[in-house]
């Protein structure tokens, strides 16, 4: 919606000044009605360049993973490749007229390779916190996208974030600026596996005698971070909790019988839930940013 303001006009009646002094008030009054060019930039996610972070529209973000280098590795190792992901980013042009912005990236972590294209993807251009950066044209009321190439090396703790930040500042007024993270994430799905005995009249016990039960809980947890409005997060979807008894470091399929009763606390879709089974497997569906479940089942020693 375009407002329209209507400026009223008042008549002032000026007392007569001497020479020196209407010269003085000219001086004065030209030094102070300077004002920068109106010039105003947003940058964000991919079509959403006024996305909310946290706190502002200066810590928006867009969330990612990368997927080699994370097989088979423990919550406590690190990856074991290096590897490459692309993120979209969007600039809106908010300032009185067409103006050419410069996209750096004054932030960036250590070992880590940037690189910006504006001509979707066709050639990029490594950026580095020292280097001026890429320029891009952007009418009047007008919005691009630009692509972001992080390259991330091998050796990273794994289900850990790592932010680069994205500047774009306004060449009409370089005091105008805005900022959005590219966040890449060396995985973000965190499984953790207990077992506690549990004897066959039901306090736990120590002795694995047979009878009692073994109870195995496998929590799963998004790690990636959330909050704010408009951001790009990262969503867990057709995740396979398998387990599998004859498989190690398991032990259980020949030593234990399965106890029906299986459970997911966030509803998850659970095969091998029968007597007889060695293996279970849990389908869970979606896992937002943030969100965490438990997966559980019994077996009995024989």
């Amino acid at each position: 919606m375009t407002k329209i303001i209507h400026r009223l006009a008042r008549t002032l009646f000026v007392p007569a000044l001497t020479v020196a002094a209407l010269l003085a008030t000219t001086s004065v009054a030209a030094v102070s009605d300077v004002n920068r060019p109106n010039a105003a930039v947003l940058v964000g996610p991919c079509g959403l360049p006024g996305a909310m972070g946290p706190t502002s529209v200066d810590d928006d973000f867009t969330n990612r993973s990368v997927k080699a280098g994370i097989a088979d590795v423990s919550p406590n190792g690190v990856t074991t490749a290096a590897d490459t992901v692309v993120f979209r980013n969007t600039i809106q042009n908010l300032g009185a007229g067409d103006d050419a912005f410069i996209i750096s990236a004054p932030k960036a972590p250590a070992g880590f390779k940037i690189e910006i294209s504006t001509d979707d993807g066709h050639s990029y251009v490594t950026v580095e916190q020292t280097s001026t950066g890429v320029t891009e044209m952007v009418a009047y009321r007008a919005a691009a996208t630009f692509l972001v190439r992080v390259t991330a090396p091998a050796g990273l703790k794994v289900l850990t974030g790592f932010d680069t930040v994205i500047r774009v500042a306004s060449t009409v007024n370089p005091s105008a600026t805005n900022e959005t993270i590219d966040r890449l994430y060396t995985g973000f799905v965190r499984i953790e596996k207990t077992s506690r005995i549990v004897s066959a009249t039901g306090p736990a016990d120590k002795n694995a005698a047979p009878g009692a039960e073994i109870e195995f809980a496998i929590t799963y947890t998004n790690i990636s971070s959330a909050g704010g409005v408009g951001s790009s997060m990262l969503t867990a979807r057709d995740l396979v909790i398998g387990e599998n008894g004859f498989a190690a470091p398991n032990n259980w399929g020949a030593t234990t019988e399965h106890v029906v009763g299986a459970s997911d606390t966030r509803g998850g879709i659970i095969l091998g839930d029968a007597a007889g089974s060695t293996s279970i497997t849990d389908m869970v569906l979606m896992l937002e940013a943030g969100q965490a479940g438990v997966f559980k089942f019994r077996r009995r020693i024989k």
